[in-house]
């Protein structure tokens, strides 16, 4: 009975193992969009905010125009990604808005 249970627990880790290491992504070069895409599956919201700044584009640029091995960013990093729903979130901006109203204007229309 033993026996079994060891082969079995010893099935599942060698399995287990075998998944992680298909997912692995290795960086094909040095370029900047490869940087961001390395950076995008990391997970680190902070290095990926600091690498969109230093690459000169928007987020709204990258978010809409990066494609990682053929895919969208988005579509990469939800594959690939090990953070991906807070990586997600730092190119989702449909719940934010701002809006401005000139008080100084509105006080002397009333």
């Amino acid at each position: 009975m033993k026996a079994t249970k060891l082969v079995l627990a010893l099935t599942i880790a060698g399995a287990t193992s075998l998944m992680s290491h298909a997912n692995e992504v290795v960086a094909a070069d040095e370029s900047n969009f490869t940087q961001l895409c390395m950076t995008a599956l990391a997970g680190n919201r902070a290095a990926m905010h600091n690498n969109i700044k230093a690459s000169g584009y928007s987020k709204a640029f990258i978010a809409k125009n990066l494609q990682c091995n053929g895919i969208s960013l988005q579509a990469f990093v939800q594959r690939y990604g090990s953070n991906a729903d807070a990586m997600l979130r730092v190119f989702d901006r449909r719940g934010h808005s701002t809006s401005i109203t000139d008080l100084a204007n509105n006080h002397i229309a009333k």
